[in-house]
């Protein structure tokens, strides 16, 4: 794999293991290098904290010799002291299922959960998505981390820290990808991280994605918004994490280099607001010097909390699936040869069916012109009829017209070119302008 390297960095991985036994889940252990930062009010003392915030009271020792605190029962007010992660005591809590479709499966504490609305899930907890599915989490802070088809998720860390009024939130990007919706932390000792096989990311409030490469194993970190933290291994505090901001990806690969790009632009698109009125959805890319391919997603919200689709093309012209009639949301991308996807542009589409198409043929008192397709709503049809060139005044042109069938008799000798189109309302208070289509011009020959 080519990357734009802005630098590499060599350092050595500590690849943790990530073995599930019978679907059950472990949290993530947390060394003695993550630490919050405490400082000491009036009335303080290391005894008060170790046994009102501290998982075991005698830890407050570790906490003392950590610091080189001689007296524990007098301490300076103002002093700040750190402490390990690994001591406190916390509050668990618990994501919710905002939204879901295909094949999910959750596997908590050994058993399999019923994937629905509203479902609580708990830290240890692991999600997995099959081909054509989706999900999305929602956070007690309003955070959102979403899952996209083919990915494993493990949620290692869903606690709310006692001593620092913090959240402490962290996932586990076994295979697949993710996007974090991270809402702005108001403490210090907030986080939340996603960590990968091979790297690890950290955030304070900011739209960004996380991405295993299936073959190479390398993990891509992309920063929509913000500012994202990432290290190689799985210490973020290690001396060689870079920042990553807006605009920005970075790469950890699997013989342990650390990669930055930039992220290529937004896609510029033809007509991404036209209403999608075919069978199936279509959108179309203006090709771009570096493009390597498109990504895009469709969903119901503007917030792309239940997404519908998705699909990569290496084609400036992308179809999905057909979905029902409504109001929908796009989010394109583009995809650059070193891997990374760029920037996002996002749009909003109206999707109504309406479909036409057209038959002639001689019957019993002239010719005899059908036609028939699929939409909702009041569909009037119109017909045209030309002789001799596209282009000319239509010699036959009926409007309005509600049956789907119509015959005209003493055609005289000649070439003709007709056409049906179809003017349909779809009732939509909101929006009440009709759709209209037409099928291509037909040639028709009238011969003695």
């Amino acid at each position: 794999m080519a990357l734009d390297r802005n630098f590499r960095i060599s350092i050595r991985l500590a690849c943790l293991p990530l073995l599930l036994a019978g679907g059950a889940v472990s949290a993530q252990p947390v060394s003695d290098g993550d630490r919050i930062e405490y400082i000491f009010k009036p009335g303080d003392t290391l005894y008060e904290l170790g046994e009102n915030y501290f998982r075991k009271p005698g830890d407050y020792r570790i906490v003392q010799r950590l610091n080189r605190i001689a007296n524990p029962r007098k301490i300076s007010i103002g002093k700040k002291v750190t402490i390990p992660f690994r001591l406190l005591k916390y509050r668990a809590t618990q994501a919710s299922l905002s939204a879901f479709r295909g094949q999910v499966s959750i596997a908590a504490d050994g058993r399999q959960l019923t994937p629905a609305r509203g479902l609580d899930i708990a830290e240890g907890s692991q999600i997995i998505t099959r081909a054509g599915s989706f999900v999305t989490l929602s956070l007690e802070d309003g955070s959102r981390i979403s899952m996209p088809s083919n990915s494993t998720v493990r949620i290692t860390r869903l606690r709310h820290i006692l001593l620092t009024d913090s959240v402490d939130y962290e996932f586990s990007v076994d295979n697949g990808r993710v996007r974090s919706k991270v809402t702005p932390f108001d403490r210090k000792a907030d986080r939340y991280r996603v960590r990968t096989p091979v790297a690890v990311s950290a955030v304070r409030g900011t739209d960004y994605r996380v991405r295993v490469d299936d073959s190479s194993g390398t993990a891509f970190a992309e920063t929509v918004e913000g500012q994202v933290d990432v290290a190689a291994g799985q210490d973020i505090a290690s001396a060689d994490a870079v920042s990553v901001p807006a605009g920005q990806g970075a790469a950890a690969t699997a013989s342990g280099d650390l990669l930055t790009a930039s992220l290529l632009a937004e896609p510029a698109m033809v007509e991404p607001a036209k209403i999608q009125s075919d069978p199936e959805l279509r959108f179309e890319f203006e090709p771009g010097d570096t493009a390597q391919g498109y990504r895009m997603l469709i969903s119901s919200d503007a917030g792309f909390v239940d997404v519908l689709d998705e699909k990569n093309s290496s084609e400036p012209v992308m179809t999905l699936a057909a979905i029902p009639d409504g109001r929908y949301f796009g989010k394109a991308s583009a995809l650059a040869s070193d891997g990374f996807e760029g920037l996002p542009a996002t749009f909003s589409f109206k999707r109504v069916l309406s479909t036409i198409n057209g038959t002639a043929g001689q019957g019993d008192f002239g010719f005899r012109f059908k036609w028939a397709g699929e939409g909702k709503g009041t569909r009037l049809y119109r017909f045209q009829l030309v002789a001799g060139d596209k282009s000319a005044v239509p010699m036959v042109d009926e409007a309005g017209l509600t049956a789907d069938v119509l015959t005209l008799s003493d055609l005289p000798d000649g070439d003709y070119f007709w056409r049906v189109g179809v003017t349909q309302f779809t009732g939509d208070p909101d929006d009440p302008e009709p759709v209209e289509k037409w099928t291509e011009f037909e040639k028709l020959t009238v011969a003695g």
